[in-house]
């Protein structure tokens, strides 16, 4: 009885540290896709996956500290300071201007858009349920 569940517990922690290293990945390739078509000189793949990991653990951290204390955990301010945290981030990592930056994550999200619905149409799911 031991065995299976250890075996269960090993599977369950490998399938969420593929999944979380999957997430980084492809956030890094839409966010390097941005940071080439923005025109930033030093982008590469490598700060793009750390840029994807810095988003993702700041954006956590603001969400926290601003839902403990109750204040744009939600809605339009805690949208803005989360695009406002996503920007500087970029624009730390790529070591670039607010322009730039700007410009990097709008392309970002639009090449996560132009995915989704390729995979969808691919899949054959109704972009209603995205």
């Amino acid at each position: 009885m031991g065995y299976e569940l250890l075996g269960f517990a090993f599977a369950s922690l490998s399938a969420i540290l593929i999944g979380v290293f999957l997430y980084f990945l492809f956030q890094a390739i839409f966010i390097w896709f941005g940071a080439k078509v923005a025109g930033i000189k030093e982008a590469s793949f490598g700060k793009a996956f750390g840029a994807a990991i810095a988003i993702t653990v700041l954006i956590i951290i603001v969400n926290v500290l601003f839902g403990l204390i109750n204040i744009a955990s939600g809605g339009l301010i805690g949208l803005l300071i989360s695009i406002l945290v996503i920007v500087w981030v970029i624009k730390s990592i790529f070591d670039t201007g607010w322009g730039q930056a700007i410009i990097a994550w709008i392309m970002s999200i639009i090449g996560v858009i132009l995915a989704t619905v390729v995979i969808a149409a691919v899949l054959g799911i109704s972009i209603g349920l995205i």
